[in-house]
């Protein structure tokens, strides 16, 4: 049996590694379908009170796994037809379902940052250098910088995917500091300052949704759909708002990783910033609980493990590895796309770009509390 010794433990025989990959068996595993008539785990559709209208199936999924009411709002209207593409209002929002792509983009936002900001020339919208700071990160796409708080906000809750590419520097709006992007507009409110509201996305959904206003009325529940609570959902990782009785809350950073819900969330002190779908070991390979520390990170690492013949797995740079306790490691996983699962030999296999946000957030020494 050959086995992986991290190097910053090799004089310790204890400390050698067999949870970097899958059993040989699951290797060529891409996605395991979500029981029929079920969303992570809860029903298929749902009603919202708040504004009179349901939610259901991909753009149910979508909703949940990337943000939910903070970023997206809540529905204004069913799903519509609209020039032969399927689409759906939020506050901040307008989906649009397109069938004839990937899987991973059939759910795509509309462009309503570009919308509202078309034939404005104003003077931070025009092409800039890059700033000399750090704290920023300049798109060669767009020819904007993109800083700070707005920087963080932008790669935690979806980057490119979620908001698209800045078209605007920041500048004074209604007196508050905003950004534009491509699907979105950012707002700082610093009498919010460390609290969920710091940051918001502004309510573009709510200034599109004005062409439908017929189709914005609120609809009686429905019979057999259920009010949306987040205890519908105990595979959605985000709707967590709380931490757990027995969590570290007196760290300043420290992870979670809930072994029942297949879930990662990281956290400061007792404020949510991060989570993500994950996936520990399989039973024959339990993922240790306890609380552990990072002990050291390595951008690559190369893992092997397992029986030849059997269960066998040789991974070369495996990405943004984070060992926490002997040879088990939070990484990031590309063979594989099952997260919600177990499917490790111990570790904990994160999606790739949560693994890389993940690991530039976490210092040596952070905290990682794993649990039941």
């Amino acid at each position: 049996m050959v086995l992986f010794v991290p190097r910053a433990s090799a004089g310790n025989p204890l400390a050698r590694a067999m949870c970097g990959g899958l059993a040989l068996a699951l290797l060529f595993v891409i996605v395991l379908p979500s029981p029929v008539g079920a969303v992570l785990g809860g029903p298929e559709r749902v009603y919202f009170p708040e504004t009179g209208h349901t939610l259901a199936y991909g753009f149910l999924e979508f909703w949940l796994r990337n943000g939910d009411v903070p970023i997206f709002g809540y529905p204004l209207s069913e799903e519509l037809s609209e020039q032969g593409t399927t689409v759906q209002y939020f506050e901040r929002a307008v989906f649009e379902w397109h069938p004839e792509v990937s899987p991973e983009w059939r759910v795509q936002l509309r462009r309503l940052g570009a919308e509202a900001t078309r034939g404005r020339f104003d003077r931070a919208f025009l092409p800039t250098e890059p700033a000399d700071n750090t704290a920023c990160r300049y798109f060669v796409e767009t020819q904007h910088n993109l800083c700070h708080g707005f920087r963080w906000f932008w790669e935690r809750f979806g980057g490119v995917r979620i908001f698209g590419y800045p078209i605007s520097e920041e500048l004074t709006e209604d007196g508050l500091t905003v950004q534009y992007f491509e699907r979105a507009r950012l707002e700082w409110h610093p009498a919010q300052r460390g609290t969920a509201g710091e940051i918001q996305v502004t309510r573009l959904g709510e200034w599109a949704a004005r062409r439908i206003a017929a189709e914005r009325a609120p609809l009686a529940q429905p019979p057999d759909v259920p009010v949306f609570t987040p205890a519908l959902f105990p595979r959605a990782p985000g709707l967590v708002r709380t931490p757990p009785a027995g969590a570290p809350v007196g760290e300043a950073k420290w992870i979670e990783v809930d072994l029942s819900d297949q879930a990662l969330r990281a956290w400061e002190h007792d404020r949510l910033v991060f989570w993500t779908l994950v996936s520990t070991g399989l039973p024959q390979y339990p993922t240790p609980t306890g609380t552990f520390r990072v002990y050291v990170k390595l951008r690559y690492e190369r893992m092997r493990g397992g029986t030849p013949g059997i269960d066998y797995y040789d991974l070369p740079n495996v990405p943004h590895t984070m060992y926490f306790y002997l040879g088990y490691a939070l990484h990031g996983a590309y063979w594989h796309n099952n997260f919600g699962h177990p499917m490790s030999h111990g570790c904990v296999n994160l999606p790739l770009d949560a693994a890389a946000w993940l690991y530039d957030w976490t210092p040596v020494g952070t905290a990682v509390w794993i649990h039941p």
